[in-house]
């Protein structure tokens, strides 16, 4: 996980920022054992109560991402009042 965000002891929020490496091979290839492996990760942890939010690395680094992630986190904190 790449950040672990604790709202309250009943709201866990983690959230991932996805490169190449979470669902292919280096060559850049399609993985699907890798992006399996990540699916049943985000399920495990889901049935453990967290809820996750992935974004693509490269979505990051958009001309808009910065109102991107900060509407988002607006909204994800609404949501957890």
């Amino acid at each position: 996980m790449d950040f672990h965000l604790l709202f309250s002891d009943r709201q866990r929020v983690i959230i991932e920022v996805d490169g190449r490496r979470h669902y292919s091979n280096p060559d850049g290839t399609a993985n699907p054992t890798l992006y399996a492996e990540m699916v049943a990760e985000d399920r495990r942890l889901r049935l453990s109560g967290y809820e996750v939010y992935r974004f693509r690395g490269n979505e990051l680094l958009e001309p808009d991402a910065e109102e991107m992630v900060s509407v988002f986190f607006d909204k994800l904190q609404q949501r957890m009042r």
